[in-house]
């Protein structure tokens, strides 16, 4: 699969079927993103090492968060509390779903940026530069790199690629909730119960070296993010 594929889009040419569910999938994004925020809003969030992301930003370069997909909603309580949302542009599907979560991310006021994993175009490169572009400019990333459809834990190529071309700094996150519910598909997505304790580490940032095969510094990505989980967990249960 062509490096580009990680991250450009499909068609914005509405079809009939797209005009028909929008109704729905507005629904959907309201209903999420009201659950969301009364979690939160009543989530008691115990973070380790908050102040890694502003050392991020301190180094003049792109900023990227990155969290396992399943983790989402714990991820967007702990940015919604604590990070400038002004500062970031979040990856979404350039589908039903992303529909979905644009509502979602823009009830916090988050901008978007869809994407699909399948068109390789001419079309797509420029939006991979646009992209690029977008955060030479300022903008920080927000990314799940082993969403929207898996599998879990294992990173597309996209971050790796992104982020050796802008020599972006990655700030790997874990987050981690006993009082939730785990769906049951590919990523476990983590629904936390509201008033939920969630514990969220945020890991050492680095940086992917020019040189490095986006192979390995897929692994790399993949070390730090099982690493940024653990920590998590383990902060909850209070061994970090």
């Amino acid at each position: 699969m062509s490096l580009l594929a990680s991250f450009v889009p499909l068609s914005s040419e509405p079809s009939s079927r797209s005009m028909e569910t929008s109704r729905i999938e507005a629904a959907q994004g309201w209903a999420l993103a009201k659950y969301a925020s009364i979690v939160r809003r009543t989530a008691r969030l115990d973070v380790d090492s908050l102040e890694r992301m502003e050392e991020a930003w301190a180094t003049g370069r792109p900023v990227i968060l990155t969290a396992w997909h399943g983790m989402t909603m714990m991820i967007a309580a702990f940015v919604g509390n604590y990070a400038d949302l002004t500062r970031y542009v979040v990856i979404v599907p350039n589908d039903t779903r992303g529909a979905t979560l644009s509502i979602w991310a823009q009830s916090m006021g988050i901008d978007t940026f869809p994407v699909s994993m399948d068109d390789i175009s001419m079309g797509g490169a420029r939006r991979m530069v646009e992209l690029m572009g977008i955060m030479r400019q300022g903008k920080g990333l927000y990314i799940n790199p082993d969403g929207p459809a898996g599998p879990t834990h294992e990173p597309k190529s996209g971050l790796a690629y992104v982020a050796r071309k802008t020599g972006a700094c990655i700030v790997p996150i874990g987050a981690y909730a006993a009082a939730c519910y785990r769906l049951s598909r590919w990523d476990r997505y983590t629904v936390p119960l509201p008033f939920a304790r969630i514990a969220v580490a945020v890991r050492e940032p680095f940086e992917i070296d020019p040189d490095t095969d986006i192979e390995s510094a897929s692994v790399l990505i993949r070390d730090r993010l099982d690493d940024a989980e653990r920590a998590a967990e383990a902060l909850y249960h209070g061994r970090l």
